[in-house]
């Protein structure tokens, strides 16, 4: 008879506060079903390989060994910061590119831009 206690449960919450979200968010940014985590979590269950597979793939920098086995560390190497913090300096380069295209390129906002410097020099 084996050993064996999965204890993923534990690594999961780990990896939800580390971070920083709540239950709700985690299982948003991993697209599985609402209080699935919360439940599995409660109950101290086991997940199933997709559930597993929805994590690493929407956190990259999660070691798979780590989540399986508890073994190595939780980052892969090369990794220090949580995936949330990725995703909020992606999301904010995105919007500033978008933002300067508009200065830059569309007609329509630089007009309304040029109306509205001259609006407020006149006060």
């Amino acid at each position: 008879m084996s050993d064996f206690v999965d204890e993923t449960y534990k690594r999961v919450e780990e990896i939800i506060n580390y971070n920083r979200l709540n239950i709700r968010s985690f299982e948003e940014v991993i697209d599985v079903s609402n209080n699935s985590i919360g439940t599995a979590i409660r109950r101290k269950s086991s997940f199933k390989s997709n559930v597993l597979n929805k994590i690493l793939h929407s956190f990259p920098e999660i070691n798979p060994t780590w989540l399986l086995t508890g073994k190595e560390e939780m980052l892969l190497k090369g990794t220090n910061e949580p995936s949330s913090t990725y995703k909020i300096k992606d999301i904010n380069s995105r919007v500033k590119d978008s933002l300067l295209y508009l200065l830059e390129e569309d007609k329509d906002v630089k007009e309304i831009i040029a109306f509205q410097v001259a609006e407020v020099l006149k006060k």
